[in-house]
């Protein structure tokens, strides 16, 4: 019982004792009534401000792109088809994450069919130049048949005119015997003329197998020329001998006409002494310095002269098909010419038409070789392509950067094609860290202070002491599953050295600085009535509050526009702010304090 009664006094007495210390708390004592209200101030100063935001992020290397293995772009067979170029990995000098410069070396590749396909488009441009040879000869043979229609020698069809037709020209000097053309009418036949050199003659003769032992080709011989009667004798046509030359001679013996001997056949050649004519007999002499020696058993008939041409048109009339007219014919028969002087001009719209169809096909042979050289060239810049890749089978780094991945190794192949995609080609990814981003997101309040394009001081955690430049290179905003506005905000890196994808940042969004002008603490300013305000203290102790204009802010100050001189002190904080149980120390602090 007592033990009860004592247990009841001591929970009594905590109870009122804690009570009383409670209101000893909250009430303050006589002196601080009587004193009033304490204020911290401090004074308007000329400075400067630098107002910004600070986020983190986490640094991402902008995406560089795959490194391939090199396109056959442009090359294909000889049909246009698709070809595959099978590439071997060599050697491989990087590996995940390995930081690389511009050049570097990454992988050594080698092909193994690059050399068989180069060698077959090559075989096609040979092929293509024999095509073209055949070609030429064909145009060779066309111009030739032209030449002859026009009757002028040509290489080129750029020397034919098809309006000046056709001029007929005496091939050799001489006499125009059998002419078969009258001036306006149809070339019906196309043996236009005979020309006849009578300067010489040829005699064919032969001689028995006796007389054969004593004769032989460039021997000279004497002749005697008779002219055959009507009744199949001869006369003497001319008193006298005329020397003449064996120029040909078959060993060859023949039966001879009469079929009782054997015969050599030959052939003299002889001055014309000037009437002599085709069809007249000779007979024929051995001689010795001059003098007839003796006859052979047969005579020799003049068959025709040693220099005579046959004139012909390659263009004349066929029917109702075309109306070829001699237009001009300035000689006549048995008149004697020059060599090249005109005999027969033959021209119209026939003509021409004819004409104009032999170029017109010489013109299409000529196309044929313009599209030949262009296939060969075609072809030349297939080769041309296909050895560039021999050019590249070191395949080196295009930027600074970091090496992603690497998706070959040593040994393995890949097969390219023209119409390979880039990731069937890929030998590995890389990021470009000469330009990095930072991706993260803001605040509603922060977001007011961050502006495109505004410069950003960047600092690493894993590389401190170092700063780095950004800026603001884009600010958006989304709105998330749970329907709140999400503000994000990408800056871009200046790249250096040390600089990883992964890495965390601090980063300072700079929105404005002013230099040389008022500052408050920003614990000083206060809105009232959707205006900002402070209160300054007199030196009577008076405190009144005073409308400003602000400008910029951060953290700790904030720009005064109007409203505010230098020196003029703004209250921080006062004890009328205080609970009961604070109060403020004598060596009046900025912040408030609890009694002890």
């Amino acid at each position: 019982m007592v033990k009860k009664v004592i247990s009841i006094i001591i929970v009594l007495a905590i109870v009122f004792g804690g009570g009383y210390l409670t209101a000893k708390q909250l009430v303050p004592d006589s002196t601080q009534v009587a004193t009033g209200p304490k204020y911290s101030t401090k004074p308007v100063v000329i400075g400067d401000i630098k107002q910004g935001v600070n986020i983190t992020g986490q640094l991402n290397g902008n995406w560089g792109g795959s490194i391939t293995a090199p396109k056959p772009e442009g090359v294909t067979d000889l049909n246009g088809g698709s070809v595959t170029v099978v590439y071997n990995i060599e050697e491989l000098f990087v590996e995940p994450n390995d930081m690389v410069r511009k050049g570097d070396d990454l992988v050594r590749l080698s092909t193994e069919n690059l050399e068989e396909i180069i060698d077959k488009l090559n075989e096609g441009i040979t092929k293509k130049h024999e095509e073209i040879q055949e070609i030429n000869d064909e145009i060779d043979s066309k111009l030739e048949a032209l030449s002859k229609k026009i009757n002028k020698d040509i290489t080129n069809i750029s020397q034919v005119n098809p309006y000046e037709g056709i001029v007929i020209s005496a091939p050799i000097k001489g006499r125009l015997l059998d002419f078969r053309v009258e001036e306006g009418e149809r070339i019906e036949d196309p043996n236009i003329v005979t020309i006849v050199d009578d300067s010489k003659v040829k005699i064919s003769f032969k001689v028995n197998s006796y007389e054969y032992e004593n004769m032989k080709v460039g021997q000279k011989v004497l002749l005697q020329f008779r002219r055959v009667l009507e009744n199949g004798n001869t006369t003497t046509a001319f008193d006298g001998f005329y020397s003449g030359t064996i120029k040909k001679l078959n060993p060859n013996a023949v039966p001879n006409s009469d079929s009782m001997t054997y015969v050599h056949n030959g052939v003299i050649e002889a001055d014309n002494p000037g009437l002599v004519q085709k069809g007249m007999v000779a007979v024929v002499y051995t001689e010795n310095e001059g003098i007839p020696v003796a006859s052979l058993s047969y005579q020799g008939k003049v068959e025709s002269f040693v220099n005579e041409k046959k004139v012909y048109s390659t263009i004349y009339s066929d029917g109702d098909n075309a109306n070829i007219i001699a237009t001009e014919v300035p000689v006549s028969e048995n008149e004697f010419v020059d060599e090249g002087q005109i005999l027969v001009r033959i021209a119209g719209n026939d003509v021409t038409e004819l004409i104009e169809e032999d170029i017109d096909k010489i013109k299409a042979e000529y196309d044929k070789i313009k599209t030949k050289n262009e296939e060969i060239e075609s072809i030349q810049e297939k080769i041309d392509k296909a050895l560039s890749l021999s050019s590249k089978l070191m395949v080196t780094a295009p930027m600074d950067g970091m090496v992603s991945y690497v998706n070959y190794r040593v040994g393995d192949t890949i097969s390219a094609s023209e119409s390979s995609d880039e990731w069937s080609l890929q030998l590995m990814d890389m990021y470009n860290t000469s330009e990095m981003n930072i991706y993260t997101t803001v605040s509603d309040l922060d977001v007011l202070y961050i502006k495109q394009d505004a410069p950003v001081s960047i600092t690493v955690d894993a590389l401190p002491g170092e700063e780095f430049d950004g800026k603001v290179m884009r600010l958006d905003q989304y709105t998330d599953r749970d329907g709140k506005t999400v503000y994000r905000v990408e800056i871009s890196v200046e790249g250096k050295e040390g600089l990883r994808p992964g890495m965390n940042t601090n980063c300072f969004v700079d929105s404005g600085e002013s230099l040389d002008t008022l500052l408050v603490p920003i614990e000083a300013v206060f809105e009232e009535d959707n205006k900002q305000k402070v209160e300054i203290l007199s030196e009577s102790g008076e405190v009144e509050v005073v409308e400003i204009e602000v400008g910029l802010m951060n953290d700790k100050q904030v720009e005064v526009l109007s409203g505010l001189e230098e020196g003029q002190q703004v209250v921080t904080g006062s004890t009328k702010d205080l609970m009961p149980s604070q109060s403020v120390p004598e060596n009046d602090s900025l912040l408030p304090t609890t009694n002890e």
